[in-house]
């Protein structure tokens, strides 16, 4: 050995064998050895033993021009041994040296080896070279170099950055799903207690769903991640419906994510959702999860092409998967994650639809008469406005349909209703059915009944948890005829519009109070009994009673029940959280006992998740009646939970 070369200790085969071929194998390494590390790495009279001198260099990159320009140029790598290094090295080199462009692979060399004298660790030496057209060529890889051989270096000491880099550089779509293959096989092994080797028929569906676009976009990460999440999801859900099959089973899981598109990189929400159905008949789809999500965070929207639904055959578990960005292209902050994962499961609860069959009432011509004969003994004076009459009549998939009787005194002058309707651009479908007379004033002015449907479209009235809110539906009909016909009288809707200044009045008692749910509003006040004190009560105490309920709701207590109660001198409140279908029987049974009249108790039922929330208004200004009714509940509670303690 000459002075000036650098000295490599010997260098053991990874492979069995000690012919010549192994020896000339092992000086070769020695040899690649010698051009890439430095001279005095393994002298003597270097510090340190000659393992930490030599891992101090790893992973060592680096490469070397030979000759001029047409030429060739050699890339090196050296580093522990881990598996499928090499070809990482090699896709980094001949893919992405030069972005846009493959480059020509001249000479390939990779091998495994081991010093005994520095360690018994097990290295891999890589050998890359490529040919040079040009100096253009070469200045563009100079330029390159730095990074390229930062990304190797990260990718050599991790599988994990390995595929992260060549994921954001764009891995191909089948060594993509070759990583994710690799990813689940490796949970069932590492996890086995959680990860059955059923998770592969999960990562099918999922896999099989997506669209290849979606895959493309996303990295081997977040696709496992994806799978991995919906299979717990679908194992929790079917032994929670075993055990409780009559119940609502929900998981959700929120994580930020990336997408890695042409125009740039996306910061999105991811949310997967995996949930029971009850019936054969309830759907859970996009819009539900999306409307959840903007009632709680406005201004966010779907992300184009990242909504799937996996539902296996006819099983009654559906699992959903949705990204969502804001508007304004920001990350989500952590307050909105934090109220995302505290409230959205059970605002998801309440938005499971429901397929409901088209409705349809055979017409009760009696009926008809008798209305038509009712409205026209109304009209007893010339200065009498129209009467009308508007029932419910139909609903179909796409509409809903009204029966309006409407009778009027006929004045010179006066235009058929079908032509108004016309002349008026109304957005409801006039449907008619019949004019006739049916009477006369002074023995001179008729009286002219014109019996017809409007038709309007369902989807404006869709409550979030998709209902149908007939009651707007009806005042909508009500708007649009008063602006055809003009003032009229409607003669069954008093009710109605009692109800709704009532409502209203509550809307705008709670403007300047903490932040509600308008959906919770509707249903707690449309649940109050007996009917007749939405229009009675006093729209104070519905607040009172309605704040206490939001102050329940927010503190989420996890007792199975909790209770709040308010005292003034006209009314005592009290609202009960249920879990025990037995308390609430209690109570009720208590209660009935009293003999209220229909005016004295008011009562209204909200159910959150599986919880009860029954708040009661008791209008009394006698303590001693109020104390009576107070402890009376106190008792039924009592009762209750000593029945439940003597059944354990």
């Amino acid at each position: 050995m000459h002075d000036d070369e650098i000295h490599i200790p010997p260098v053991v085969a990874s492979f069995e064998g000690c012919d010549d071929n192994s020896k000339r194998y092992c000086e070769a390494v020695r040899d690649a050895l010698r051009k890439i590390l430095p001279k005095d790495l393994f002298s003597p009279a270097t510090t340190g033993t000659q393992r930490d001198r030599f891992e101090t260099l790893f992973p060592l990159v680096t490469s070397k021009v030979h000759g001029k320009t047409p030429g060739a140029m050699s890339f090196f790598s050296l580093s522990k041994f881990r598996y499928n290094s090499f070809r990482f090295f090699f896709d980094m080199i001949s893919h992405w040296l030069v972005p846009g462009r493959r480059m020509n692979v001249v000479l390939v060399y990779a091998t495994d080896f081991r010093m005994p004298d520095v360690s018994s660790d097990l290295y891999t030496l890589c050998e890359v070279m490529i040919s040079v057209e040009d100096e253009e060529e070469l200045a563009e890889i100079v330029k390159n170099l730095a990074a390229i051989e930062a990304e190797v270096r990260l990718g050599l000491e991790s599988s994990f950055n390995a595929r992260r880099i060549l994921e954001v550089r764009g891995l191909a779509a089948d060594e993509k799903m070759a990583l994710v293959h690799e990813y689940i096989a490796c949970l069932t092994k590492r996890l086995p207690e959680a990860f059955d080797i059923d998770v592969l028929t999960e990562m099918q569906h999922v896999l099989i769903t997506c669209r290849d676009d979606f895959k493309m976009a996303r990295t081997s990460r977040h696709l496992s991640r994806i799978i991995s999440i919906l299979y717990l999801f679908r194992k929790a859900i079917r032994k929670e419906t075993r055990d409780a099959p009559s119940e609502r089973h929900l998981s959700m899981k929120l994580f930020k994510s990336k997408l890695f598109l042409p125009g740039g990189v996306k910061h999105v929400l991811a949310i997967l959702v995996g949930v029971n159905f009850i019936s054969d008949r309830e759907v859970f789809e996009k819009k539900h999860v999306l409307q959840s999500i903007q009632n709680l965070v406005p201004n966010v929207h779907a992300v184009d092409g990242s909504f799937f639904l996996n539902r296996h055959g006819t099983e009654n578990i559906c699992m959903l998967y949705l990204e969502v960005e804001k508007t304004n292209g920001a990350e989500f902050a952590f307050e909105e994650l934090r109220l995302l994962r505290e409230r959205l499961p059970n605002t998801l609860k309440v938005r499971i639809g429901h397929l409901v069959h088209p409705v349809f009432m055979p017409r009760n011509d009696e009926e008809i008469m008798r209305n038509i004969v009712s409205l026209s003994n109304q009209i007893k004076y010339m200065r009498d406005i129209p009467q009308v009459i508007i029932s419910f009549d139909e609903q179909t998939h796409q509409h809903l349909s009204f029966m309006v009787i409407l009778v009027r005194l006929l004045k010179p002058g006066f235009e058929s209703i079908q032509r108004l309707f016309k002349k008026g651009n109304s957005p409801l479908q006039y449907i008619h059915d019949h004019t006739k007379i049916v009477g006369v004033l002074r023995k001179k002015y008729q009286k002219e009944v014109t019996v017809f449907r409007v038709k309007l479209p369902k989807e404006g009235f869709l409550r979030r948890d998709h209902t149908i809110d007939l009651y707007k539906a009806r005042q909508t009909v009500v708007g649009e005829l008063s602006l055809v016909i003009g003032e009229f009288r409607d003669f069954n809707g008093g009710m109605i519009t009692k109800q709704n200044e009532l409502l209203s009045s509550l809307k705008d008692l709670l403007v300047s109070s903490m932040p509600y749910d308008e959906l919770l509003l509707e249903n707690f006040f449309f649940s109050l009994t007996p009917v007749i004190m939405r229009t009675l009560l006093e729209p104070e105490a519905l607040k009172r009673l309605f704040l206490m309920q939001l102050e329940l709701l927010e503190k989420r207590g996890k007792g199975a029940f909790e209770y709040r109660v308010h005292q003034d001198i006209d009314f005592l409140f009290i609202l009960l959280k249920i879990e025990q279908k037995e308390l609430r029987q209690e109570i009720d049974t208590t209660l009935n006992e009293f003999n209220f009249h229909s005016t004295e108790l008011a009562r209204t039922t909200v159910k959150s998740g599986e919880v009860w929330y029954d708040g009661y208004i008791y209008r009394s200004d006698v303590p001693a009646k109020q104390q009576r009714f107070l402890q009376a509940v106190k008792d039924a509670v009592d009762r209750s939970s000593q029945l439940a303690l003597s059944s354990l």
